[in-house]
C-alpha cells in the first residue's frame, strides 16, 4: 500500500512541462502547433525562437520573431491546489499524516505573452507556458531585448515581477 502511494506521489507530482521548457498554449500564431512543448530561445541578440518537437514524430518546428516587432511583454500566474494529488492520497493520508501537507499544496504556472507584429504589420499575440527554471530569466531578457516593459498581469505576477 505504501509503496503504491508514493509511486502515485511521484507521478502526480511531476509537472508535464520541464523546468526549462516552455508549451504554446495559444494565440495567432499558426505555425505552432497547439500545446507544443519546446524551447524559447534568447542567444541571438535579435531573434527569438521557439523549437519544439512533434509529438510521437521525428521532426519539428521553429518559431522565430525579432525583438524589435514586439510591441508587448505579459506575465502572468495561475495558483490552483493538487486537487488530483490530494483525491489519489485521501487514503493512505488516514495511514501516513506526512501526506497532508502534499495534499493541500499549490502549484503555480507561470505566462508569458507576447504581442507583435506580423511581416505584413498585423497584430499578432503568442502564448507561453513556461518551466520553472525558465520564468526566472526569460523575462528579463525578453525585456531588454526588445526594449518593451514588461506588465504584470495579476497582483501574484507583480510580487514575482519585483524581485
Amino acid at each position: 500500500m505504501k509503496s503504491a502511494c508514493m509511486m502515485l506521489l511521484f507521478f502526480q507530482v511531476i509537472t508535464y512541462i520541464p523546468n526549462e521548457a516552455a508549451q504554446y498554449v495559444g494565440g495567432t500564431v499558426t505555425t505552432i502547433p497547439q500545446e507544443a512543448v519546446g524551447e524559447l530561445i534568447t542567444a541571438d541578440e535579435n531573434i527569438l525562437s521557439f523549437t519544439w518537437q512533434k509529438a510521437r514524430q521525428s521532426g519539428g518546428g521553429e518559431w522565430r520573431i525579432p525583438y524589435s516587432r514586439v510591441t508587448y511583454l505579459g506575465y502572468g500566474q495561475h495558483a490552483g491546489r493538487r486537487v488530483g494529488t490530494a483525491t489519489a492520497l485521501a487514503p493512505a493520508a488516514l495511514y501516513a499524516p506526512v501526506f497532508f501537507p502534499v495534499m493541500w499544496s499549490k502549484k503555480r504556472r507561470h505566462y508569458i505573452t507576447l504581442a507583435f507584429k506580423d511581416d505584413q504589420g498585423k497584430a499578432q499575440t503568442a502564448i507561453f507556458l513556461l518551466g520553472k527554471k525558465a520564468i526566472r530569466t526569460l523575462p528579463k531578457i525578453l525585456e531588454v531585448r526588445t526594449g518593451v516593459k514588461l506588465q504584470c498581469e495579476d497582483e501574484e505576477a507583480r510580487k514575482v515581477g519585483n524581485k
